[in-house]
């Protein structure tokens, strides 16, 4: 069984910082996996692992996110065989359809697999619709918020997908998009010797030749005046106080 990992790598959120004009700042925050698609790179090590298969991984973005040596090894460390890029600069992938169409191209120029592996949305944007626009694109079967995965047979999956009121037991055929939830698994922590071997395995670039134009853009962005907090200290709790209190806040037309 071919297994495919997809995984994006994000700023660590713990080390953005807000900019005066109230934007967000990226530029000294370091790199990470999202940590949604750590889930989905421990599902297919494991099924990987129980079905005698192979775990390729994935990822598409710019390439001073993944010419990133570091963030190489660490996505090779977590049980993948191999890891393949698409570095593109012309575009954010900031729009999930635009996300879709790449992986979707990738997928093609990578040629033969059996199972795509999702996180259930990314830790920078988390719109929870890659998964689903990928399966949607290349015309194969595609679950969401999928909680287990067991081989059924050469050609199908046992898929558990856990709904608000119950648990959803599917038997799936191949090939087929899955997006797991964070609650599949509790992702592992690469070892010294993972670690040491992931820098001996091949990493492939891929070209896509695919219309990469976003599904949407932003005519007009509306936000409130920002104001400092008002910091107007009434002190005592006699009737003089609550007066004062009562005038203050007529005045500021409360």
């Amino acid at each position: 069984m071919k297994i495919i990992a997809c995984c994006k790598i994000v700023p660590n959120e713990e080390e953005i910082t807000i900019l005066p004009d109230r934007t967000l700042n990226t530029a000294e925050a370091s790199l990470k996996i999202s940590q949604y698609d750590l889930n989905a790179l421990e599902s297919g090590k494991v099924l990987a692992a129980e079905s005698g298969g192979s775990m390729a991984a994935l990822s598409i973005g710019s390439s001073s996110f993944l010419e990133n040596s570091k963030i190489r090894k660490d996505v090779l460390s977590r049980g993948a065989d191999e890891l393949n890029l698409v570095i593109d600069d012309a575009h954010s992938f900031s729009d999930s359809l635009q996300t879709a169409k790449a992986i979707a191209a990738a997928l093609k120029a990578i040629g033969s697999y059996d199972v795509v592996l999702c996180g259930a949305g990314s830790s920078d944007l988390y719109l929870q619709e890659t998964g689903i626009q990928v399966g949607t694109l290349l015309n194969l079967p595609v679950v969401n918020n999928v909680t287990g995965i067991k081989a059924a047979s050469e050609h199908t999956l046992e898929v558990e997908r856990t709904l608000e009121e119950e648990v959803e037991v599917l038997e799936v055929p191949l090939p087929a998009v899955l997006s797991v939830s964070s609650e599949i698994n509790v992702p592992s922590v690469p070892s010294m010797r993972e670690i040491m071997k992931a820098g001996k395995k091949p990493v492939n670039l891929l070209s896509i030749d695919e219309e990469l134009a976003p599904s949407a853009s932003i005519a007009e962005q509306l936000a409130p005046q920002q104001q400092e907090r008002r910091q107007e200290t009434i002190e005592g709790d006699n009737e003089e106080a609550v007066n004062a209190l009562a005038a203050f806040l007529r005045k500021e037309g409360f």
